[in-house]
């Protein structure tokens, strides 16, 4: 059975229809007009020549779909590129700040942990159990020789910092005073997890600025120490300094003091 060739309508209709989907083509994927008026170029000369439109047509469309078809692919080969470049910056963010969360965990190993709450950060457990051994051991020397240094009580620059050492150490057994509301929170059911956060950056800043007092106090000391006293005075402030970088608390200072 022969072919029938198209009607003029028929091929006036297909000519437009190839019309719309070159503006389509050249709107979406931003291409210049001059491919537009190539294709009307060669309708103009199928028509000239009297060659045969079917064909033609055919043709024309198929081109159209092909340029639209390599547009497609360039777009998707170019997000699958985006997608992958995205991919491995983010896996070298997150095993970046991996390898940090590590070295940090690794830093603090060293101190002593206060199991005063199981639900309680590693990080804080191990704040508050440095702090206690910073109490036993590092204090006491520290105190006895501003004691000597600063016989009254009022002229004495640590005399605001025995309260808040004794706020935030265990002491005789028992858990750290300011530790209370924190054991609450934890301890509260339904748990109220942005509470228990807030709550645990607050004793952390706490933490961080009583640090940073005790630093201050130390290198107030300007007067002539016996060797021994200079010893221990040294040996607390290496401690405190230790403690301050290891946990990083280098910014966290009160209001007030400048970050250097």
């Amino acid at each position: 059975m022969a072919h029938r060739s198209l009607s003029e309508e028929e091929v006036e209709q297909a000519i437009r229809k190839i019309r719309q989907m070159y503006d389509d083509y050249i709107v979406t994927y931003l291409k210049p007009f001059t491919l537009k008026q190539a294709f009307e170029d060669r309708y103009f000369d199928a028509r000239k020549k009297r060659i045969g439109l079917d064909r033609f047509i055919l043709d024309e469309m198929e081109v159209v779909r092909h340029l639209r078809r390599q547009e497609e692919e360039k777009i998707a080969e170019k997000e699958a590129r985006r997608d992958e470049r995205l991919e491995k910056r983010t896996r070298s963010v997150t095993e970046y700040a991996e390898q940090l969360f590590e070295q940090f965990r690794e830093q603090i190993a060293k101190y002593p942990e206060l199991p005063f709450h199981e639900r309680a950060s590693n990080e804080l457990r191990r704040l508050f159990g440095a702090l206690d051994l910073f109490e036993k051991e590092y204090w006491p020397p520290l105190d006895r020789v501003l004691r000597k240094l600063y016989p009254s009580f009022y002229n004495n620059p640590a005399a605001g910092l025995e309260p808040r050492i004794h706020a935030l150490t265990s002491g005789a057994g028992h858990s750290p005073p300011r530790l209370s509301r924190y054991q609450s929170l934890l301890d509260r059911f339904p748990k109220r997890q942005k509470d228990a956060e807030w709550e645990e950056k607050q004793l952390l800043l706490e933490c961080a600025h009583l640090l940073h007092s005790v630093s201050d106090v130390i290198a107030s000391i300007d007067k002539e120490l016996p060797a021994e006293a200079r010893k221990e005075v040294e040996k607390t402030a290496d401690f405190v300094h230790t403690l301050i970088a290891d946990f990083r608390m280098k910014d966290l200072k009160p209001s007030g003091q400048g970050v250097p």
